[in-house]
């Protein structure tokens, strides 16, 4: 007999065997206990995580003459036909070969036949997302109304390219990626019932580059079972599916901690020697930047990372805070554009590593302020010593003749502030009041393209004085102007429909509405604080 490889020969026989999608064995068994299936099932997800042996499982265990707790028993001639792929009443059907509307005329015409073995009759459609639209159409009818023996299970890796009138009629179950740490102990499972000896880091190593498809990393284990001789250790793994070198990936992370240029070329000289694809490392430094991320907010032992490697996620978690690692991460999305684009990637990758040495760290002005209230103060400078000048010989009297009396300093005095305008009488009167009673409307329509300027005038300005078709509009200080007159256009467009068509006069001056002037900002306790301790001056 020829050899079987591990992906069919350990495929899932019970709901149980499944990896990682509990959710979804559950409801199904639920579902045969309680006699309470659907007709119509959608199973979605990526590759390689059970969606078509989720279906056959269903198949089995719909058809099964002797269940067990909802599992199909595996030995009765139903689910042996099935296993075996002699089953009439399982149809599979592959909807990328077989995507026209002919097919699914034929599927209709056959599901009105009984099953020949008594059971039921189960379509399973995979990639259903490749059915012509013609085909979709075809199918409607038979999934809202199909006959009692009939049951539909619809896998597909495109959900979203399914149309809703489809998902509608359909229970849908998302399959997601599966876990390292789950795919690494199944396969620990398979070699120990192999009988072949193996290393807890090369399945470690095996699982994530599977990227959470259980076929995949199968797949990869077999060919490192065949590339070692019946063994699966750390540097076979390597040897054949490539190190992952996470190391890597903390060093470029270290880069703004040591502000190195000469390290980052060292990395970038290092990626280059080895032949690692600057996308795919860029690919992998963001996914491990999203680790770190992770590990900030639920903590290392709630996060997926290698168990070797537990303590240096969690000394780098603490060193680097979240808004660093968001720009860090920022930063890498854009390079990873640009070398997508076909730019120059090894140049790409070198201003990276640069930007990252030469990154400016940021502070969170709390944790500033806290450090400074705790500690000491620094000591008041000695006064400087007195010194006594040596005594001058007296000279004779100059001829000329100095006033002996100082003229009395000068105080200034302040400029008033301008006053408000007289307020208008008559019609004036009434359109300024309404041009007064919609500023803010207006400021909160001219925010929806214009947020930061239209929110500066609203609270600093406001129209004061109206005659002979002119508004006048006062703001407190100069950037409040300059932020008026870069809106004068949407100004007048929206005023014309309040009160007509206006002329607008635009100039700093007192506010009605504001009861009091702004607190200075020498007057914030932090700033006082920052002042006092650092020497810091406002700029």
């Amino acid at each position: 007999m020829s050899y079987v490889v591990l992906a069919r020969k350990y495929r899932p026989r019970r709901f149980s065997d499944v990896v990682g999608q509990p959710h979804v064995t559950r409801t199904l068994l639920n579902g045969l206990l309680q006699k309470r299936l659907a007709h119509a099932y959608l199973l979605s997800g990526p590759r390689g995580v059970g969606k078509t042996t989720t279906a056959r499982l269903l198949a089995r265990a719909i058809n099964c003459t002797n269940p067990n707790e909802g599992e199909p028993c595996g030995v009765c001639e139903r689910c042996t036909a099935t296993l075996e792929g002699r089953a009439l009443d399982v149809v599979e059907i592959d909807a990328a070969s077989n995507n026209g509307v002919e097919n699914i005329r034929d599927l209709r015409e056959n599901v009105a036949y009984a099953p020949i073995t008594g059971g039921a009759k189960v379509y399973i459609i995979d990639e259903v997302h490749m059915l012509s639209n013609a085909a979709f159409n075809a199918l409607l009818k038979t999934l809202e109304e199909p006959p009692d023996h009939a049951y539909f299970c619809l896998a597909t890796t495109s959900p979203q390219k399914v149309p809703s009138t489809i998902l509608s009629r359909c229970q849908r179950f998302d399959f997601r990626r599966v876990s390292a740490a789950e795919i690494a102990a199944h396969l620990s499972n398979i070699l120990t019932s192999e009988g072949l000896p193996f290393d807890l880091s090369a399945l470690d190593i095996i699982a994530r580059k599977a990227d959470g498809s259980v076929r995949d990393s199968l797949s990869l284990m077999d060919q490192v079972i065949a590339f070692a001789g019946g063994q699966v250790m750390r540097q076979d793994a390597i040897d054949v599916a490539g190190d992952l070198r996470l190391d890597l990936y903390f060093r470029a992370v270290s880069l703004i901690e040591s502000h190195s240029l000469s390290d980052a070329f060292d990395l970038d000289e290092e990626l280059a020697s080895a032949g690692v694809d600057p996308q795919d490392y860029l690919v992998g430094l963001e996914e491990h930047i999203v680790t770190l991320l992770k590990i900030k907010a639920m903590g290392v032992e709630k996060t997926d990372v290698p168990i070797d490697l537990k303590a240096e996620y969690a000394s780098m978690g603490e060193r680097v805070n979240e808004g660093d690692l968001t720009r860090l991460l920022q930063l890498c999305l854009v390079a990873e554009t640009d070398v997508r684009r076909n730019f120059n990637a090894r140049t790409r990758m070198q201003l990276l590593l640069v930007k990252f040495a030469s990154f400016e760290r940021s502070v969170v002005l709390a944790d500033l302020i806290s450090k400074l209230e705790h500690a000491p103060a620094a000591p008041s400078p000695a006064p400087a010593p007195r010194v006594t000048a040596a005594p001058v010989a007296q000279t004779a009297p100059s001829p000329v003749q100095r006033p002996t009396t100082r003229p009395a300093p000068v105080t200034p005095v302040a400029a008033p502030a301008p006053a408000l305008p007289p307020p208008p009488t008559g019609d004036a009167a009434e359109v300024l009041r309404k041009a007064q009673d919609s500023w803010e409307t207006i400021c909160e329509k001219l925010a929806e393209n214009f947020n930061s300027r239209a929110r500066l005038i609203k609270h600093g300005g406001f129209p004061v004085y109206y005659s002979n078709g002119t508004l006048r509009i006062n703001f407190a200080g100069s950037s409040h102007l300059e932020a008026g007159r870069a809106l004068g256009a949407g100004l007048k467009e929206e005023y014309a429909a309040v009160i007509g068509t206006v002329s607008l006069d635009l100039q700093i001056g007192p506010l009605p509405n504001m009861t009091q002037a702004p607190a200075a900002v020498d007057d914030d306790p932090a700033v006082k604080l920052l002042k006092d301790r650092l020497g810091a001056r406002q700029v």
